[in-house]
């Protein structure tokens, strides 16, 4: 399944390239979309969710065919799933078999760790499994909606062809991509969604098939998503669309207005940094640098992060305060700097005056402790040049702040 769905803005020449940003969208796993879009109409696969091994005994046989089959799905916070390998060395994380064979698979499923191209080496807990029906699906399709920088809008994404070469097609064949911009103020109209159901060549009753499109589009609008993504849509012998297996994303900026949405995060799927900072508010994001960075703003901490990597180092966080920091916030976010630092921490304050004394005064401390000190003033860049030169093979924390402190 597709699970980076910008790639087909990018090949089809509709996006402009995107500069790094603090982006925290909320993801749900693949059942509890299926419920949240049967909700709005959508035709789902029906299945049910298992968190033991009872669980999936008692699903099986709710959902096998007449083939006594059924399909076993992990649930990840990540794509490529069917292709991933368990650390126990169960190859996928998707499988086909019969209700007998469903509960030995389960065993090495349950609680094990997924490894996908995109949870990196790490994997992630698989701790939950979608027992769902086998469907019969006559064709597959792709379909995605996605807000597009360009149109600083909603896009529809369409391909009458999906499955798991969509990033290929994509880059091979950009003129088979359909691409409909849709007015936030309007939102959908008739036309647009019959535009797509006769774009996705569907074989079955187009109407029906365009209801399904605006039904789509409004569970995009009326949840906050950030992208509604589809692959694939199918059709199955009855011509009846079908969104066999979905990504939803929420805008995190909505959670005070969709309470129930937001309540289904797993954080047993999310970096346990970002879910402690998070508490806090804290403006967190873990990266792959060596560098720890613990910044009062988020213009002055992408501004720091190029100012390292222009010296050769590396930043290993995304941290920002923000400018009303408590003391327990500067506190927490000096121990999440040190914790992401594997050689160096580097701290930066557009204006430490809005952090309390005391907490200034520990960072100092933890400073003295990890051996290294800088007080940056105007001549920031020398102070960090000498940061990432001097520091790669030692533990070091480093306090910056202006002149004005």
């Amino acid at each position: 399944m597709l699970r980076s769905p910008q790639t087909l803005l990018r090949y089809g020449q509709t996006a402009a390239l995107t500069q790094l940003q603090q982006l925290r969208f909320l993801n749900v796993h693949e059942y509890q979309g299926a419920e949240l879009m049967s909700k709005f109409g959508i035709n789902v696969p029906p299945g049910k969710p298992a968190f033991s091994l009872d669980d999936v005994k008692k699903a099986a046989e709710a959902m096998k065919d007449e083939n006594n089959q059924v399909v076993l799905k992990s649930q990840i916070y990540a794509g490529g799933r069917g292709l991933g390998k368990f650390t126990n060395g169960l190859q996928g994380g998707v499988h086909i078999c019969t209700v007998d064979r469903a509960l030995d698979l389960a065993k090495q499923m349950l609680g094990q760790t997924l490894v996908t191209k995109q949870t990196g080496p790490a994997g992630k807990p698989v701790n939950t499994l979608y027992i769902a029906k086998k469907m019969k699906l006559k064709r597959e399709m792709y379909f995605a909606i996605l807000l597009d920088r360009k149109t600083a809008g909603p896009v529809m994404i369409g391909c009458s062809e999906g499955g798991t070469s969509i990033e290929d097609l994509a880059e091979k064949f950009p003129e088979k991509i359909i691409k409909i911009p849709v007015d936030i103020r309007t939102g959908i109209t008739d036309e647009q969604a019959m535009q797509m159901a006769k774009g996705l060549a569907v074989t079955g009753d187009v109407n029906a098939a365009a209801q399904q499109i605006k039904n789509l589009y409004k569970l995009f609008a009326s949840c906050d998503c950030t992208m509604v993504e589809v692959n694939p849509l199918a059709e199955d012998a009855a011509g009846n669309l079908i969104a066999a297996d979905a990504k939803l994303g929420f805008d995190d900026n909505a959670a005070y207005r969709q309470k129930e949405i937001f309540a289904l995060k797993d954080e047993s799927q999310i970096d346990p940094r970002e879910v402690a900072a998070s508490k806090y508010d804290l403006n967190y994001i873990g990266l792959d640098g060596n560098i720890g960075c613990m910044v009062n703003g988020a213009g002055l901490a992408m501004a720091t992060m190029d100012i390292i990597k222009l010296h050769g180092g590396s930043p290993a966080n995304f941290l920002d305060v923000g400018g009303n920091a408590s003391e327990q916030q500067v506190t927490l976010s000096q121990l999440h700097g040190m914790q992401d630092a594997h050689h160096a921490c580097l701290h930066a304050a557009c204006d430490v005056s809005c952090c309390p004394r005391c907490s200034w005064g520990q960072a100092c401390h933890l400073a003295h402790q990890w051996a290294c000190f800088v007080h940056f003033g105007p001549s920031t860049m020398p102070s960090i040049h000498a940061v990432c030169i001097r520091h790669k093979q030692r533990n070091a924390f480093v306090v910056s702040g202006l002149t004005s402190c």
